[in-house]
């Protein structure tokens, strides 16, 4: 790049390494789909190709799964009964040997490829000065050796009462939610008591500050269970210096935004100063991704919106992308349910409701203008990075010392990768991977997604778009609100003097300045009135 890059550039280095437009990126060729991480050989039990199953076998199998107590077709008497019927079994063709002898081969081609991509992340990171210190290294050391290593990575918290999806088992559909008014049901008489105990002050009884589930399972040793305690007090002493966030954000470049959008965005950065003091930082973390997915959201939804109208439908694409990025924020508000961020119930209250009033109002700004509710995303996620940086650079000894949550590790190190390439629109795919080993690793991760979200929602305001010059807004925001004031002033001077109507010079100011005037139809014109 050079030296004349935006102010959006410079505040994002890795948008000044490749500058690849959305369009470019998301209209992914087919020989770019087939160099992505490919998924691995499923480990679901097969039926042995040359064993035979027998009906008998089978009633054994349906008589097991229905209980001891329960009558079968195979056990209804004698008179019922018939010999076993044997499937005919099948010789092993040279066509299976060639399937056998190909799926190895792609085992082995996906482990190459696997190799390969990790080389070429490690080089990237080598050429942008993303490789890990010696200081890093040695703490990496120092946390193997303790006793901290093979904890389980829960910290003893299990997530919105219902566990985590990596829990699901892999050989069979994860199922379906219940109705609707018993779920509903379900959990308001869950929520009332939490509710209750919140209100009387009480914060020992679950779902109000109660969340150690994990622990009192069978499966946990006493002395695990004693390391997790060890963990959520040193989790009690992390904290975030609200003041340094705010120095951060005035040592960056500033994003570029119109007052209409960044009035708003200053008063929830303060709303969350005040409602989420200094020591309570996993607290506002998990209240900050619960809001943070709803853009993503908000916007598949009115891009599906527009091309079921017929209005638009050449960036459909783009659902891909904000999947991906909504995706990759409910693995961050996975990873603060893990720490306990969601275990007061005036969290979740705040949370859930904000979620969905915060959404409602990202539909209606679109609706105004897409280039506005980007910029506005663009704003928080930008604050975002700063207030991990800060965290991470705050409580860094104490956060090298205690371990990865396990679904962090899963959506980072584990699996398909295909989702967490698709979201990087502003670097080389394949170009970043991942190592967490411990939760400073993992906030450091979190922060590099923010960044990664700030880049996308700079590129996906087109730079012939409402949102080229940020001052012509501003001016004509002022504009439109000076007339609405001036037509309240007239009304007003109109009706404190008797008259219907009040006249400068032969014109009706009142005809002009009203919802039907000539002001006002110009004004409509703008992307936001």
């Amino acid at each position: 790049q050079t030296s004349g890059a935006s102010p959006r550039d410079r505040l994002h280095p890795s948008r000044t390494m490749t500058h690849a437009s959305i369009s470019a990126r998301i209209a992914t060729p087919r020989a770019d789909l087939e160099r992505s991480i490919l998924p691995r050989r499923s480990s679901r039990a097969r039926l042995p190709r040359d064993g035979a199953r027998t009906t008998t076998e089978h009633s054994r199998r349906v008589e097991h799964s229905r209980g001891a107590g329960t009558p079968t077709r195979a056990s209804r008497g004698a008179a019922l009964a018939r010999p076993a019927v044997t499937e005919p079994s099948r010789s092993r063709s040279s066509v299976d040997d060639e399937i056998e002898s190909l799926a190895n081969a792609r085992d082995e081609a996906q482990a190459a490829l696997r190799a390969a991509q990790d080389a070429y992340a490690e080089a990237c990171a080598r050429r942008d000065g993303r490789c890990a210190s010696r200081s890093e290294d040695e703490a990496d050391v120092l946390f193997n050796a303790s006793p901290y290593v093979d904890v389980r990575c829960e910290y003893g918290y299990i997530q919105s009462n219902a566990g985590l999806y990596i829990d699901v088992s892999k050989t069979r559909p994860p199922g379906v939610p219940r109705n609707a008014l018993e779920l509903a049901t379900e959990n308001f008489t869950r929520e009332l008591r939490a509710m209750r105990a919140f209100l009387s002050g009480d914060d020992s009884v679950p779902g109000n500050g109660e969340p150690v589930i994990l622990a009192d399972k069978p499966d946990v040793s006493p002395t695990e269970a004693s390391l997790m305690s060890e963990l959520r007090d040193a989790l009690a002493t992390l904290t975030l210096s609200n003041d340094a966030i705010w120095a951060r954000e005035r040592a960056r470049p500033e994003v570029p935004a119109p007052w209409i959008i960044k009035a708003p965005y200053l008063a929830l950065c303060y709303f969350l100063d005040v409602v989420f003091p200094e020591n309570r930082p996993i607290q506002r973390f998990w209240f900050l991704e619960t809001v943070a997915r709803m853009p993503y959201f908000s916007y598949n939804t009115m891009l599906t919106v527009y091309e079921l109208l017929g209005w638009w439908r050449r960036s459909s694409e783009l659902r891909r992308v904000h999947f991906a990025e909504e995706w990759n924020e409910y693995h961050h508000l996975l990873i603060h349910e893990s720490l306990g961020g969601d275990a007061l119930w005036r969290d979740r209250f705040l949370g859930f409701h904000s979620a969905l009033l915060y959404y409602g109002a990202l539909n209606v700004m679109w609706l105004i203008s897409p280039a506005l509710a980007y910029n506005f995303s663009e704003l928080i996620e930008a604050h975002a990075v700063d207030t991990y940086a800060q965290f991470a650079e705050e409580n860094k000894e104490t956060l090298r010392k205690m371990p990865v949550p396990r679904i962090a590790r899963k959506y980072y190190e584990e699996g398909d990768l295909y989702l967490f390439d698709e979201f990087q629109t502003a670097r080389p795919r394949s170009s970043r991977r991942v190592r967490v080993t411990t939760l400073y690793d993992t906030f450091c991760a979190i922060r590099d997604d923010e960044a990664e979200h700030v880049a996308t929602m700079a590129e996906c305001q087109m730079e012939d778009s409402v949102m080229a010059d940020v001052r012509k807004i501003d001016l004509l925001t002022g504009l439109a609100l000076a007339f609405i004031a001036a037509n309240a002033w007239i009304d007003r001077l109109a009706a404190t003097a008797g008259l219907d109507t009040l006249e400068i010079g032969g014109v009706d100011v009142g005809e002009t300045l009203s919802e039907d005037g000539i002001l006002v139809q110009i004004l409509r014109f703008l992307p936001f009135f």
